[in-house]
């Protein structure tokens, strides 16, 4: 009998420790609650959100060129397909840089950053940032800048007067920085087409003002409402094109 009330009292023993157990973890579980489910809800949340709004702007580009097929089929219809192509040569030389364009925007004026007073004692006036390992303003800097702003929606870019397209480069030439062949020299006037607030706030997320600061520069930005961007004045050969040779032609 003694042995049979030991027998029970261990099975309890084993069942009452199980119940503790499930209890302690049901109470952490309360106490602790786990939030990596909900943030990654969140983050899916705003990726769809992303995506959605890539799909909406791929529907308005199917949209506008369905539109443009339509007029082109309909312009032949009714012999006015030249003044569509003219419409269309239009648009596309203004995104190529090709005529000046007017706007809101910004100016960038990159100028030496303000030294701070002498002090007492002192025989040198001392910069407000310091020089790291004397480095300068280069070609990759205002490649940066330029890239920032034609990220964040600049329509149109120029530095010192010189618009920007996509094939201009910046670079490096001896001990000047050169965009397409023409030298520029500092101080850089930097304008954009665009949204004011918007071009300002991307320079500050993106630390391009905290970049130009090491280098002793300083960016002033201005906004304006008219602002004008120049034609591209370039000359930009055409290697791959070639002319269509009209038919019975060798």
């Amino acid at each position: 009998m003694l042995q049979k009330n030991r027998k029970i009292t261990f099975i309890l023993a084993i069942i009452s420790a199980i119940i503790g157990v499930m209890l302690t973890i049901q109470l952490r579980s309360n106490f602790h609650p786990i939030h990596k489910e909900s943030r990654s809800i969140a983050e899916l949340r705003a990726t769809l959100q992303k995506e959605l709004e890539k799909h909406k702007n791929l529907l308005a580009d199917i949209s506008k060129y369905n539109q443009l097929y339509y007029q082109y089929e309909t312009s032949l219809n009714e012999d006015e397909s030249l003044s569509v192509m003219k419409e269309e040569l239009a648009r596309n030389r203004k995104l190529a840089g090709m005529i000046s364009v007017e706007g809101q925007g910004i100016v960038l004026r990159i100028v030496d950053a303000p030294l701070l007073p002498l002090e007492e004692g002192s025989e040198e006036e001392i910069p407000t940032e310091p020089v790291v390992g004397g480095y300068t303003i280069d070609d990759e800097d205002l490649r940066w800048l330029v890239n920032t702003l034609f990220a964040n929606g600049a329509q149109a870019i120029s530095i010192n007067g010189h618009r920007m397209v996509a094939t201009t480069p910046i670079r490096y030439v001896g001990d000047a920085i050169q965009i397409d062949t023409r030298t520029i020299q500092p101080p850089y006037e930097v304008k954009a087409l665009g949204e004011p607030d918007v071009l300002l706030s991307a320079l500050k997320l993106e630390g391009v003002e905290e970049n130009f600061r090491m280098a002793n520069k300083e960016i002033i930005a201005e906004k304006r409402e008219k602002l004008i961007i120049p034609a591209h004045r370039e000359e930009r050969p055409i290697r791959y094109m070639k002319p269509v040779k009209e038919k019975g032609e060798s």
